[in-house]
């Protein structure tokens, strides 16, 4: 059984969010709304219910314009933010995709079946581009752990060991292993190999 789109409608407008949840019905998505009136509201539904993509009016009764889709994509960069809008200007639209949100709708231009399609792309989009930093992170931790291996190493020219940054001298395979994740297996060179045997049975 595939999982419900959880879906938090942010819509003061009872009107509005009577014919948005109609919509949402009719795309087969209305099984798990949540709506809310304001933007605290909308915040505290976010840090409880977890929703998987936001519906966003941008003129609220405590927010509204640009303020509104900030205060939802700084602190949940992660979650997809359809804006809802009842100005059909351009520029507001890409203004909204600037301050994070994934897409944006204007009232009273759009049915069921852009409404399912734009949820969907939306959910697509952000998952690749989550995956995408995600990556980046990875790398980026990859990166900082090969540079802690560059530079001068102080090392003994006769046992071999490394000084630490604490001044305390160290094995090199114990100080590599601490500062990669390289990892080591012992055995003997030939030429150590015949060295060892060679003194076993000169010892014997």
């Amino acid at each position: 059984m595939v999982k419900p789109v959880m879906i938090l409608l942010v819509e003061d407008e009872p009107v509005s969010a009577g014919v948005t949840r109609r919509m949402l019905k009719e795309a087969g998505l209305a099984g798990g709304l949540v709506v809310a009136g304001r933007l605290d509201a909308a915040l505290k539904e976010l840090e409880h219910a977890r929703p998987d993509v936001v519906l966003l009016d941008m003129g609220l009764p405590d927010s509204s314009g640009p303020d509104t889709i900030r205060a939802v994509c700084g602190r949940f960069p992660k979650l997809p933010v359809i804006v809802m809008t009842g100005l059909d200007d351009e520029e507001t639209g890409l203004e909204a995709l600037k301050d994070g949100a994934q897409d944006y709708l204007v009232k009273g231009q759009f049915g069921y079946r852009e409404l399912k399609r734009t949820i969907t792309y939306a959910l697509e989009r952000k998952e690749l581009l989550n995956e995408k930093e995600a990556l980046i992170t990875q790398l980026q931790e990859a990166l900082e752990k090969v540079k802690q291996l560059t530079g001068l190493l102080p090392i003994c020219a006769d046992c071999k060991r490394i000084r630490s940054d604490d001044g305390k001298w160290m094995q090199l395979e114990s100080y590599i292993s601490a500062h990669s994740e390289a990892m080591f297996t012992h055995g003997f060179c030939d030429g150590c190999y015949k060295r060892r045997v060679k003194e076993i049975k000169g010892g014997g």
